[in-house]
């Protein structure tokens, strides 16, 4: 054939294949794309040949088509569609190469597989196929043969669904883009559809119109949370198909495009035509009628059976909570009928458990979701049924409340319509929950909210709720089964206890309403609740008065508790009523209004609602429209009232305490790269293991997957440990044996991120490590960085602190974690008082070091230490020593700790060092309270602290050998290593709560710091203002860990509310409190730098652990509010006796400071109090006083007293509760109470609890001849316990 023949024939081919193209609309981008199987249609025997110019095709030509057909299809349409010379040779070496289409897609780069595909050179020059050019032009044509079919026929495989940028996405067309919600926008598109199949529901059409979430950074959120948010979300999203329920959203399946800067991630789904919210907005009047409120309780039964069947996996104990159910979040298909297909949606919060609720230890760490539909047990937490077990657990019961909220709002709607839920909805002001809250002794009692109660009371004396219709039951069940405050004694569990345990209660701080609906038959009761006096505790139970329902096909199992090291508690006392109902019983009662015998229609629809009610006379709802604010009170507002503190709302009165981890790669890669540019570096590496069971090499191969989780059995995990016969199964079970896992009967791993949690608890157990040499499309997501870590104080370790500096001293020149002046002066013109004296290390090597006096104009780095100085000997300067001191100390006679600091302060190249026990003249001449009151210049002003975290005394030293790491080392054919490992990046235990930080002098140094590395026995750790570097090479954050690793300290405080400003305050003196002293007389000096600082920042004035704001008046009164601690009571506080020759020689009974032993603060909840005159010392002075150290007569506090009556057994009863310093106070003659604040509200005054300090008289007059009053205790009582005159006293 001529080549003019072949040309031709290869440009028709060219012209069908652009025919048969479809344009792909995603993203907005216009691109075309070749549908699945269409190609198989165009690319045959004949077309190839052609194309190829073989007329007579012989044994070779024929051997190369077959390759095409069944290898190179997509290699041979691209080369085509660029219209390649020389095709047939280029065909051939791709077959002799075997580069087939699963090699695809080729780079565009000048090292491309493509460049080396040229004929070998023999007697006659060859022609070249591969050009630059024609390389780029096959590079960007590939992806019109590349795009991808969706499928949900198996768990996600990233490598499948991790999309480079380039690739085209199958959507023909996009129809809408909507709102964004809390994280991610949807948009509605239509796929090809030769790109979606559903094999697991054969025979079911595929849908083609689907909603597409795209995964989005939230303001303060970054890249590597979307990544993880995007797993969860597909692990419950699979977990949900496989149940294969009618009325769970459908999910398709995952996505990530790949960009050079990261990554954008989508979720697929069928498309809904709306959700609940949608239906009740465009239908504001449904036409009432039997089929209407039949299918309405069709499709709740529909939701509660998908709910129930979420609630109970397969296997025992094991359950996902949705913690997010809303009306947005019922999704709506149209059937048409008026309600349509109800279908629950935005699994995106869901959290999967595979350990009952009553027998978790942590917290829940799902976030806290949409407020208004929030359960009350996120605010009064979930009593513990162990010693030590967090209040802060939630169940599979949250669902059912929030079920409880979604469906008194569809009743409303369907009696009332949209006017009708407008109004109910404006009755809670702010988007506030369907319960409230009251502080009662101490303790935050829930109850439903009284406007909730006023409709449901109105709805049942409608005719058409009467308890004999279909509705009265719904709503009967609403008020009896969801909307209940009581939890079961077994929460959301479904499993048996053995008779050891059965009365043991569970539940959550509660009150029952004495106010109960009308009911006409006996009352129903939750088949959770049926309890039996038999030895198996609990049994399920027909219920009372109404016909047997099915009973749920779900097993009970005998099951003891999961350890038997936990040791139970006394349950608190039960109130009386009924339990919230489990997913299994909802939809059981569902079932039965369904199949209730008298199915006429009068029984689903009798009359129409008579009229929408009238408000809740007893509401305490107020709007004020001077200020624009909404505000439940517990009464009126009184004039001059709103709002003296700026404060959060109750969703927000909390600090988050959660440690995030995060993967940085790019300083891990960098530091490694060091280490291999230089000779001295020695960087461990593990060898991969070969003994792996068939259920780990699950975990080898699978990890990357998103949202990857495996169950083990515990027992056979043991085995297998005890064996020896698989290294990650010994690793598991010692990680199971640290960690508490040992008595269930399963252990679940899931990866989130660089790591591994166990059971669901909030902190991870292992962590995961690659080498910098491993790349696979997930390696990005798993941190570079050491399993082994290097030998302390050698090269390799002192490296890794040398390039923490470096990196904070380039990447955060203009941040406070540099001292004054460093980011923008050279380090001759850096202007900061130095400390009086300084240590000078020399250089390595050198056998001396000297104390140095600094003089004016001295300008220098210098380091210092912070350690225990343990018991004696001290190490330590006198006015015996100092001149000694001065002429040079040989290093080695230096204690270990010292030496320690000697050598890594001249290994960062830095020449001053700072110990307080040298630098600081101690004993009788010495200069200690001068330089007690320069703490705040020596170690804020410092290039970064040394803190010996491990070092038990002066003789202790730092660098020491540390614990060895557990890990096992796993590698995947042809791929570098990688690790899981003992999780050891542990700064809260490591740091926060060592020996060393359990020092009062300590907290002050580590605030001051601004930079720190902390020296322990298991690693090093960093932390500046950009958070926490660990030596493993992961970076760590806390929000609550913050306040005192600010750089400038409290620099958070000056853009957070006033709520947050308390809180974190509070915390800060109720950690203080309980650090140990040598001195207690040291107690207010310890911490005077921090309070300083504190003061200043919040613009203030005070002083002894007390703050005044002036006319606010809240702050002042909320700091004197502290009481003996309550992890003290049976012990005293005790006074402290001050030395007459120390900067503080004495405090005032009313500060804490006074004290030895830890406080608390009496919790008051922010906006609800109205606060009682006090003159403070500040608030009498006409300066400003805001110095601990300043006593004497102006310290006194001038209130007024009252007499008062105080029953402790009235406490139970909730009629108050007092503290006193001393156990047994209350027997203590002559004591008053001074009132700071009182309830606001419409109670009487005499039924309104006031918050108060109490007070005694002393022996001693001032010098009016009047008596002093001490501060003896705090507390609150209803108005009725407190007399009504009053006298003025000064309290010192």
């Amino acid at each position: 054939m001529a080549e003019s023949s072949a040309s031709e024939e290869q440009d028709a081919l060219v012209e069908r294949l652009y025919n048969h193209l479809s344009t792909s609309e995603f993203d907005n981008n216009s691109r075309k794309f070749m549908p699945e199987g269409v190609l198989d249609c165009i690319i045959k025997r004949k077309s190839i040949l052609e194309a190829m110019d073989i007329e007579n095709p012989n044994a070779a030509d024929d051997r190369l088509v077959k390759f095409i057909l069944e290898n190179a299809t997509k290699i041979f349409a691209t080369s085509v569609s660029i219209k390649l010379k020389l095709l047939q040779r280029a065909m051939l070496l791709f077959k002799e190469n075997n580069i087939h289409d699963g090699k695809l897609p080729f780079d565009d780069t000048p090292d491309s597989i493509l460049a080396s595909l040229e004929p070998s050179v023999g007697r006659h020059r060859q022609k070249k196929i591969w050009t630059p050019s024609t390389i780029h032009n096959f590079c960007s044509d590939q992806w019109k043969f590349l795009t991808p079919v969706f499928s949900t026929d198996s768990k996600t495989d990233i490598d499948k669904y991790d999309l480079p940028i380039s690739t085209i996405i199958p959507f023909i067309e996009k129809h809408a883009d909507f709102d964004k919600g809390s994280f991610g926008k949807v948009s509605k598109y239509e796929i090809h559809p030769n790109h979606i199949k559903d094999p697991l529901r054969p025979g079911v059409p595929c849908p083609t119109i689907v909603a597409v979430k795209e995964i989005l950074p939230g303001d303060n959120e970054d890249r590597e949370k979307v990544t993880t948010h995007w797993e969860s979300e597909i692990k419950a999203l699979e977990r949900m198909n496989e149940l294969d329920q009618d009325h769970i959203v459908r999910f398709i399946t995952a996505f990530r495009r790949c960009r050079k800067d990261g990554k954008d991630h989508y979720l697929m789904f069928e498309w809904a035509d709306g959700n609940l919210r949608n239906l009740w907005e465009k239908t504001p009047q449904p036409t009432l009628s039997a089929s209407l409120v039949k299918s309405a309780i069709q499709q709740l039964f529909g939701l509660a059976e998908a709910l129930s069947a979420a609630h109970y996996l397969k296997n025992p104990g094991a359950s996902y909570r949705h913690g997010d159910l809303k009306p947005a979040n019922i999704l709506r298909f149209d059937d048409g009928s008026v309600i349509g297909r109800l279908k629950i949606g935005d699994w995106g919060e869901a959290k999967e458990h595979n350990i009952v609720t009553e027998f978790r230890f942590n917290n829940t760490t799902a976030a806290y979701a949409t407020w208004r539909y929030a359960a009350p047990e996120i605010q009064t937490g979930v009593n513990p049924r162990f010693l030590n077990q967090s209040k802060k657990r939630r169940s599979r019961l949250y669902d059912i409340w929030a079920m409880g909220c979604i469906t008194l709002e569809f009743m409303i709607w369907l009696l009332y319509g949209l006017e009708g839920l407008t109004k109910f909805n404006r009755e809670f002001p702010d988007d506030s929950p369907f319960y409230q809250i009251s502080d009662e002794s101490g303790e935050r009692i829930a109850r439903v909210h009284s406007a909730a109660i006023w409709w449901m009371k109105h709805m049942a004396a409608e005719p058409i709720c009467h308890i004999d219709t279909a509705l009265g039951r719904l709503l009967e069940l609403v008020r009896d089964g969801l909307l209940v405050v009581k939890l079961p004694r077994r929460t959301g569990s479904n499993l048996r206890m053995g008779s050891e345990s059965s009365n043991l209660a569970m539940g959550s701080n509660l009150a029952i309403c004495s106010e109960q609906l009308p009911v006409t038959n006996a009352s129903t009761q939750s088949a959770s609740e049926g309890i039996n006096n038999d030895s198996d505790g609990l049994a399920l139970q027909s219920f009372a008065g109404s016909p047997k329902a099915p009973v749920p096909s779900i097993p009970l199992i005998n099951i003891t508790p999961a350890e038997s090291g936990r040791i139970p508690v006394e349950p608190k006392p039960e109130p009386p009523g009924p339990a919230r109902l489990l997913a299994m019983d909802f939809k059981g009662r569902l079932e039965e209004i369904i199949l209730h015998e008298n199915d006429d229609e009068s029984y689903w629809f009798t009359d129409e609602p008579r009229s929408i009610p009238l408000a809740d006379p007893n509401s305490s709802y107020i709007h004020n429209s001077e200020t624009s604010q909404s505000m439940w009170l517990s009464g009126p507002m009184s004039v001059g009232q709103a709002a003296s503190e700026s404060l959060m709302t109750p969703k927000e009165e909390r600090l988050d305490d959660e440690w995030e981890f995060h993967v940085d790669n790019e300083f891990a890669t960098n530091v490694f790269s060091t280490f291999k540019e230089s000779e001295p570096f020695h960087v461990p590496e593990g060898r991969a293991s070969s003994h792996l069971c068939s259920q780990c090499r699950i975990i080898r191969d699978g990890l990357w997957r998103p949202g990857f989780n495996i169950t083990y059995d515990t027992l056979t995990l043991k085995g297998r440990s005890a064996s020896k016969g698989c290294d990650l199964c010994s690793l598991l079970w010692r990680t199971c044996e640290r960690h508490g896992g040992t008595g269930n009967q399963t252990v679940k791993f899931d990866r989130f991120g660089s790591l591994l949690k166990m059971n669901g608890d909030s902190l991870p157990v292992l962590s995961i490590f690659r080498s910098p040499n491993l790349e696979t499309r997930a390696a990005d997501n798993i941190q570079v960085g050491f399993a082994e870590l290097p030998e302390a104080g050698k090269s390799t370790h002192l490296q890794v602190i040398r390039q923490w500096l470096n990196n904070c001293d380039n990447k955060h020149k203009h941040s406070t974690c540099q001292p004054a002046n460093q980011g923008n002066n050279t380090k001759s013109e850096r202007s900061r008082r130095l400390p009086t004296r300084l240590i000078d290390v020399g250089a390595i090597g050198d056998g001396k070091v000297r104390l140095r006096q600094t003089i004016d104009g001295d300008t220098c780095e210098w380091i210092a230490l912070s350690h225990q100085w343990g018991p004696e000997p001290h190490f330590s300067t006198n006015c015996e020593n100092l001149s000694n001191h001065m002429a040079g100390m040989e290093f080695e006679t230096l204690p270990a700790t010292f030496k320690d600091a000697v050598t890594v302060t001249r290994s960062l190249g830095l020449r001053y060092l700072w110990i307080d026990s040298i630098c600081i003249i101690q004993g009788k001449g010495g200069d200690f309270n001068q330089e007690a009151k320069r703490m705040e210049e020596v170690y804020s002003g410092a290039y970064c602290v040394l803190a010996a975290s491990r070092a038990a005394n002066h003789y202790s030293g730092f660098l020491q050998v540390r614990k060895a790491r557990d890990f096992v080392a796993l590698s995947r054919e042809n791929e570098a290593p990688f690790y899981i490992c003992e999780m050891i990046d542990d700064f809260k235990t490591h740091v926060l709560d060592d020996a060393l930080n359990v020092r009062g002098w300590v907290m002050q140094e580590h605030a001051l710091a601004r930079r720190t590395v902390f020296f322990t026995e298991h690693q090093t750790y960093w932390e500046c203002g950009e958070g926490v570097r660990c030596e493993t090479m992961t970076k760590m954050n806390n929000n609550l860990a913050a306040f005192l690793g600010d750089p400038n300290f409290p620099q958070i405080l000056i853009d957070a509310p006033q709520g947050e400003r308390i809180l974190r305050y509070q915390k800060l003196y109720q950690t203080y409190s309980r650090l140990g002293l040598s001195n207690a007389y040291d107690r207010p000096m310890a911490i005077d730098g921090l309070q300083r600082r504190l003061l200043r920042t919040m613009n203030a004035n005070g002083g002894f652990g007390v703050i005044d704001e002036g006319e606010t008046r809240g702050l002042l009164r909320r700091s004197l509010l502290w009481r003996r601690g309550s992890d003290m009571e049976t012990k005293s506080l005790s006074r402290i006796k001050f030395p007459t020759d120390r900067v503080i020689s004495a405090v005032p009974s009313w500060s804490w400071m006074a004290y030895t032993g830890g406080i608390d603060y009496l919790k008051l909840d922010f906006g609800g109090f109205e606060w009682e005159h006090i003159g403070s010392p500040w608030s009498r002075s006409s300066d400003s006083v805001s110095r601990t150290e300043d006593r004497g007569p102006s310290m006194a506090l001038i209130a007024e007293a009252r007499g008062y009556e105080y029953d402790p057994k009235a406490a139970l009863e909730h009629k108050g509760l007092l503290f006193f310093d001393i156990p047994g106070g209350s027997e203590q003659p002559q004591t008053m109470c001074v009132v700071l604040g009182i309830e606001k509200g419409i109670k009487l005054l005499r039924d309104k609890m006031h918050y108060l300090i109490i007070v005694k008289p002393t022996k001693a007059l001032d010098r009016d001849g009047k008596k002093i009053y001490e501060r003896v205790g705090a507390g609150c009582l209803p108005g009725k316990c407190i007399a009504p005159s009053v006298f003025k006293v000064a309290i010192h």
